[in-house]
């Protein structure tokens, strides 16, 4: 009998110990996000507001943004490595100028050669580079004077031709599906199709540079662009004449064959740059029209501006996992724990992410530059492919869930100042978020 009993402690009890520790082990990546009016940054930290288990561990990203001051090492939580693990630079241009600053330039630099991790998307690609090889306009000389140096590579990227994909982008319908044919780094391997759509909107072509810097290693790469924007939508410069439009030249670019994306080293930190989009939905098919319009750039004046129409579009998470992968890889995750390909998502619908607007009794009465404000009662609703639970939070603690679509919290609760919402989707052992900072006065 005894025997029989320690043969059963022997096969059972290890096991189930085993199995209970490692469900248990939680591993949270610390990423920030540097803000900016660009709404492909909002739509970045979605992406990145996930959750995944994998061999028993549970991993999250926990994205935060944040400020000049803290990226230069002062403020509530200065960027270091105890503070964070990764540093994520998407679409924006306040970098360019930033990066000028010796204090902030050295301090992103010691954070990533000291180990942390860095990400940069499109105009972030631009800032981890060695520049412009022969700036031509103002714009590149601010931008060779602001970049980081901590890829040994150039930036392709020339205002009369890369540019023009952005400058003259209708917006949501803007950009270009290009063709990029994926390497076998792990953090493109996964890649259901290759090459690989996904949306360009004036990033650069990357090429290998000639810095003599210690710290930079070599340069792997994840992408190259199978296509030339130029050809794959032609669009043109255009000016009136006697009140008719007449084309004036064709925009050339010349990026095929240019890395799109790359991974290399930098010290002891990971980094990893993207020319295009992946956290931008995209389109399958269709093709490119010209019309007039007015876009952030030009304000007021009427230019030609272009559209991608006719095509299917993605939805957003279809390269989502790229910009996934590639933070945890940056964040020194092991390669077989990188997350899976996942159509997880959340949006937090009202109060809106986007447009932060004043809210009294549920109505949106005015927008609000400073911040979400709810003033009484209101509907928290979400937006989500997932058919599961939908958690709701505020400042961490769960106040609600839902089990059906729509998805929604009837808000009515006596807080007062400033407060964290969250909503959470569960799927299969992979999760995503949606979180806001909110001003609530509700009695």
């Amino acid at each position: 009998m005894i025997a029989l009993t320690i043969i059963i402690f022997i096969l059972f009890i290890p096991s189930f110990n085993y199995s209970e520790s490692k469900t248990q082990r939680v591993v949270y990546k610390e990423v920030a996000v540097y803000p900016s009016i660009v709404p492909a940054i909002k739509v970045l930290e979605y992406a990145l507001q996930y959750e995944w288990d994998i061999d028993g561990i549970h991993y999250k990203f926990n994205v935060t943004e944040i400020s000049k001051q803290e990226v230069m090492g002062f403020g509530k939580k200065p960027l270091t490595t105890e503070n964070y693990d990764v540093f994520v630079i998407g679409a924006s241009a306040r970098q360019y100028v930033h990066g000028i600053l010796p204090q902030w330039k050295n301090n992103v630099r010691s954070f990533i050669a000291g180990g942390g991790g860095y990400v940069g998307i499109c105009g972030g690609a631009n800032e981890a580079s060695q520049g412009i090889a022969h700036p031509s306009s103002l714009v590149d000389k601010i931008i060779d004077a602001g970049v980081l140096g901590i890829a040994n590579l150039y930036a392709n990227d020339d205002q009369s031709e890369e540019w023009q994909y952005l400058y003259k982008s209708s917006g949501i319908n803007g950009g270009v599906p290009i063709a990029c044919k994926l390497s076998n780094h792990p953090i493109v391997n996964v890649s259901p199709t290759n090459p690989r759509i996904i949306r360009y909107e004036g990033g650069p072509g990357l090429y290998i540079a000639n810095s003599t810097d210690p710290l930079l290693g070599n340069i792997t790469p994840l992408a190259v662009y199978a296509e030339e924007p130029s050809e794959k939508a032609p669009i043109h410069f255009w000016k009136k004449v006697n009140g008719e439009w007449q084309i004036v030249k064709p925009v050339v670019t010349d990026i095929k064959g240019q890395y799109a994306a790359i991974a290399c080293n930098y010290g002891n930190g990971r980094v990893v740059l993207f020319g295009p989009h992946p956290e931008e939905r995209t389109t399958i098919g269709g093709h490119v029209i010209e019309f007039p319009g007015r876009t952030k750039y030009t304000l007021f004046r009427e230019e030609y501006i272009y559209s991608w129409v006719d095509g299917n579009i993605t939805d957003w998470t279809y390269n989502w996992w790229m910009a996934r992968r590639a933070v945890a890889w940056a964040a020194g995750i092991a390669d077989e724990h990188l997350p899976p390909i996942s159509n997880i998502s959340i949006f937090l619908i009202e109060p809106n992410t986007w447009h932060p607007s004043l809210y009294i009794n549920g109505r949106a009465i005015m927008p609000a530059p400073w911040g979400v404000t709810i003033i009484g009662s209101m509907p928290f609703t979400v937006s989500t492919d997932i058919k599961g639970e939908v958690k709701f939070y505020v400042d961490g603690k769960e106040c609600y869930s839902d089990t059906s679509p729509p998805y929604i919290w009837n808000f009515d609760m006596p807080f007062i100042g400033k407060h964290e919402i969250t909503a959470e989707v569960s799927y299969k052992g992979n999760a995503a978020y949606a979180k806001i900072d909110a001003l609530i006065f509700n009695w």
